[in-house]
């Protein structure tokens, strides 16, 4: 295999830059094997003129929920701390109707939990999740629909914590950063001043350009414990993540989850009639993340405008790393790019199972 065989996932990146979709783009392709392709591209922080490369880290957004949250949860499932019937009302201060409300539906969100709700007075973690178990959020009946919701896996994070009486981010040491061998991989913790750092912007609650904190106001708040977003990597960390996932499910290992977990990540588990999706990663579908993808394909997207895809049939993985957030994503054009760049690294032979 030979870079000139990625030539127009390349291009479709350079495309996407040179039209302002984002200042800096770092992105892998790989198998089990190992990676195949990489591609870094233009300026991590404009302001300070520092170029990407590919230790610039990244604020990895909703990714968290597929990588950290649902890793965490899924690997307490096998360790026999939490049953995906589980309803919340057994492990968090929740009662009502929303009490009823299971781990799976959770991961799934077909719970009926609203999209999302902050309050900027919220000053830690233990006031921001009393003050969402108090509130009203039940906005339909579980298993009626599928409706993405960062609420979700605030309940995931704040259930891990108390099966186990072990923070979030101690768990993602234990049963993520370590075993994929993400080093450089951290939770909520501020990235240091001298890192090359893919800088980001909130222009909704006026913080402006955001160097190596967490952009999601949740995540923010809750010191990276919010379960949703959080997660700061680099590309190395992520093709780690994916590669030992990979490897797991090829070679009957379990350094992150059992093959027969992982089997199950690409099923459907929503009820008949209720849109698909998996336990916390999304499924292929219609056109994503693209017809030369199997339908064993997993992925998640963040809202920084960070992906990762995993196929699970032809051992094949890519990472898109991004700041998409920080030119603006009122017209961004970064569904479209992703699908492009998947459609054209898909069609690309050789992994090490073709």
């Amino acid at each position: 295999m030979t870079d000139a065989e990625f030539d127009a996932f390349d291009r479709v990146l350079e495309e996407a830059l040179a039209a302002g979709t984002f200042t800096c783009a770092v992105a892998a392709v790989g198998s089990s094997s190992g990676e195949q392709h990489r591609c870094v591209l233009g300026v991590a922080d404009p302001e300070r003129e520092h170029q990407a490369t590919g230790a610039t880290v990244f604020d990895m957004a909703s990714v968290t929920k597929a990588v950290v949250t649902t890793t965490i949860v899924l690997g307490l499932v096998e360790d026999g701390r939490l049953a995906l019937t589980d309803s919340i009302a057994r492990h968090l201060p929740v009662d009502g109707d929303r009490g009823e409300v299971t781990l799976r539906q959770l991961l799934t969100h077909t719970s009926g939990l609203q999209p999302y709700h902050f309050e900027p007075g919220w000053s830690g973690v233990e006031e921001a999740r009393d003050a969402i178990f108090e509130a009203d959020l039940l906005a339909a009946a579980p298993d009626r629909r599928q409706e993405y919701s960062c609420l979700n896996f605030v309940h995931l994070a704040a259930a891990a914590e108390r099966a186990t009486g072990t923070s979030l981010p101690q768990l993602a040491a234990e049963y993520v950063f370590e075993p994929a061998d993400m080093e450089t991989a951290r939770l909520g913790a501020p990235v240091d001043s001298g890192a090359s750092v893919a800088v980001t912007r909130d222009n909704e609650y006026g913080r402006g350009t955001i160097r190596g904190e967490v952009h999601d106001p949740l995540g923010n708040v809750m010191a990276g414990r919010s379960g949703n977003a959080g997660l700061f990597a680099t590309i190395d960390d992520i093709s780690g993540f994916a590669r030992t996932l990979l490897v797991d499910a090829r070679q009957g290992t379990n350094r992150l989850l059992a093959p027969t977990t992982i089997d199950r990540l690409a099923a459907d588990t929503t009820p008949d009639g209720v849109d698909p999706h998996g336990l916390g990663w999304r499924v292929a579908d219609h056109s994503l993340p693209a017809p030369t993808w199997s339908r064993e394909a997993v992925g998640h997207t963040g809202y920084t405008g960070t992906s990762l895809w995993l196929d699970l049939q032809r051992d094949r993985y890519c990472a898109i790393l991004t700041n998409e957030v920080y030119t603006g994503k009122e017209e961004t054009e970064m569904p479209r790019v992703r699908e492009l760049a998947h459609g054209s690294a898909g069609a690309v032979p050789g992994t090490a199972f073709d």
